[in-house]
C-alpha cells in the first residue's frame, strides 16, 4: 500500500496485509535547540530546549496535524560554544509558554512545498510563528528534477521570512543499507531513491533578498507589540533535508542578533530546529476537524492570507 507523507515529495510503501481503515498516521520527533550569548558574557550562556511530537494524516494534498507531549525547559550552562554538548550550571526552569498546545491544524501543499496553514482562529500570534518554524522543515521549497543525481540551481523559495533567493544543492550518493532499517515501509521520494542510497537537499538563503523580512527569533513575544524596543536581524539561515529508504530528517540552523534599543547588549542566538520521521502507524479515526478554522500564511508576523489589510494587522 502506497501512502503520501509529504503531498508532491514523499510516499511510502507499506508492507501490510490490508489497506488500512482510516489510513496512516505519521509521527515525527520534533526538537528545537536555542542558545543566547550575550555580548559580554565570555564564559556562558542560556539554552533553551523544546522536545515534542508531531502527529499527522494525509489528506488531499495537505497534512491534518497537531502536537502532543510539548516539554520546554531552560538552564544556563558555562560555556559559550552553541555546538557543544553541556551540563546545566544552574537549576532547569520548565517554560511551559513554549510548549505548544495540541489543537488540531493543517498544513497546505503545492508543488513547490509549503502553500499555507488552516488554523483556530483564537491561536495566539506567538505560537502560530513557532509552528510555522517547526512545520517549515516539511518543505522542500522548490520542483526538483528527478532525473539527475547531483546538481545546483538558484530558485525564490517559500521561507518563513518570505520568499527568499535560495541555492538548492542537491547530492544523492551511495552509503550502504543503514542498521536502523524499519522493514514495514520504504519512503520514495519524487526523485527516486533507490535501496543503500541517501539523497540530501541543502538550502542556503540570501536573507537580503526576501520579500518578507521580518524581526523575529523562536518563541518571540516581543517583535511585533507596538512600541517594542527589541530589534532583531536573521544573519544566516541554512536547511537540509536528508533522505533514505527509512529515514527523513529535516533541520534548520540560524543565526540571529538581538538587542534593546533601551540597552548597548547584543545578544547572538543560535537556533536549531530539527524533525525527524519516527514512525508509520495506521490510525484510529479519522483526524478531527480544525475548530473556528482560519486560513494562515506561513509567512512569520502575518495573518490572513485573504486580505493584505488584515495581515498587516
Amino acid at each position: 500500500m502506497y501512502v503520501v507523507v509529504i503531498p508532491f515529495f514523499l510516499a511510502a510503501h507499506l508492507t501490510v496485509d490490508q489497506p488500512w481503515k482510516h489510513g496512516p498516521e505519521y509521527t515525527f520527533q520534533v526538537q528545537v535547540n536555542c542558545t543566547a550569548i550575550p555580548e559580554e558574557s565570555i564564559y556562558g550562556s542560556v539554552r533553551l530546549n523544546l522536545v515534542s511530537k508531531l502527529i499527522c494524516q494525509p489528506k488531499t494534498n495537505a497534512l491534518s496535524c497537531h502536537f502532543e507531549d510539548s516539554k520546554a525547559n531552560s538552564f544556563v550552562v558555562d560555556s559559550s560554544d552553541p555546538s557543544e554538548s553541556v551540563v546545566p550550571a544552574g537549576p532547569i526552569n520548565r517554560q511551559p509558554a513554549y510548549e505548544i498546545n495540541e489543537d488540531q491544524f493543517e498544513i497546505k501543499f503545492n508543488a513547490r512545498g509549503l502553500d499555507g496553514l488552516m488554523v483556530n482562529e483564537n491561536i495566539q500570534p506567538r505560537e502560530l510563528d513557532m509552528i510555522r518554524m517547526i512545520v517549515g522543515q516539511l518543505s522542500v521549497g522548490a520542483v526538483l528534477d528527478g532525473t539527475r543525481n547531483d546538481y545546483t540551481f538558484d530558485t525564490t523559495e517559500n521561507f518563513t521570512q518570505g520568499e527568499c533567493y535560495t541555492t538548492f544543492k542537491i547530492d544523492k550518493k551511495l552509503v550502504g543499507r543503514p542498521s536502523y532499517a524499519k522493514p514495514s515501509y520504504a519512503l520514495d521520494p519524487i526523485f527516486g531513491l533507490k535501496d543503500g542510497k541517501i539523497a540530501q537537499i541543502r538550502k542556503i538563503r540570501n536573507l537580503h533578498m526576501c520579500t518578507h523580512k521580518v524581526p523575529y527569533f523562536f518563541g518571540s513575544a516581543e517583535s511585533f507589540r507596538d512600541g517594542s524596543d527589541i530589534i532583531s536581524e536573521i544573519s544566516l539561515s541554512d536547511s537540509q533535508i536528508i533522505v533514505t529508504s527509512t529515514e527523513i530528517i529535516s533541520s534548520t540552523s540560524n543565526v540571529i542578533t538581538t538587542s534593546k534599543v533601551t540597552e548597548a547588549v547584543i545578544t547572538t542566538l543560535y537556533e536549531n530546529v530539527r524533525v525527524r520521521l519516527e514512525s508509520i502507524q495506521p490510525a484510529k479515526s479519522e483526524p478531527p476537524a480544525v475548530k473556528e478554522a482560519e486560513p494562515a500564511s506561513i509567512f512569520i508576523g502575518r495573518w490572513l492570507i485573504d486580505s493584505s489589510s488584515e495581515e498587516d494587522n
